[in-house]
């Protein structure tokens, strides 16, 4: 299956555009998302995400309580249709530099394809033709990857 349809996620995860940026990220941290859309009168007009948050709030430093996140959002929306293969997804995010794409069906948003569920299919594309990918079958300097215990960068 190389459908768009079949890795996006169902956006759930929905903020008004008078919304704070703070509410707004706590929402997305209590949701465990990097991207929401925001609606205005109803109608989803952005999406708002972790990029949106680092070069348009951080870097500017504005404050995140007193900024609406209509003010800060992304916008028009990227979409892809439904029924659009992954290759075009990736496509539209590498040549717009982006990590999110919003997903359509008759021009309503019916989800969220983010990067990682492009990394998601080619994951398991390569599994199909390579044979399971975990990390038992990478070679010891691959596998060896370890996770940092302690809060500390070198």
């Amino acid at each position: 299956m190389d459908g768009v349809k079949g890795y996006m996620s169902e956006p759930s995860v929905i903020i008004d555009a008078e919304s704070s940026v703070l509410d707004t990220v706590k929402l997305m941290k209590e949701s465990k998302v990097g991207a929401i859309l925001v609606t205005e009168n109803g109608e989803i007009t952005g999406i708002f995400t972790e990029t949106d948050l680092l070069r348009k709030v951080a870097a500017d430093e504005k404050s995140m309580g007193d900024t609406k996140v209509s003010s800060v959002m992304s916008k028009p929306l990227v979409s892809i249709d439904a029924e659009a293969k992954m290759l075009k997804a990736f496509y539209e995010m590498q040549q717009r530099n982006i990590r999110h794409l919003t997903v359509t069906e008759g021009g309503i948003v019916v989800g969220i394809l983010s990067i990682k569920d492009i990394a998601n299919f080619y994951i398991g594309k390569f599994g199909q033709k390579a044979g399971k990918v975990s990390k038992e079958n990478l070679p010891k300097d691959e596998a060896g990857i370890e996770e940092n215990k302690e809060d500390k960068q070198e």
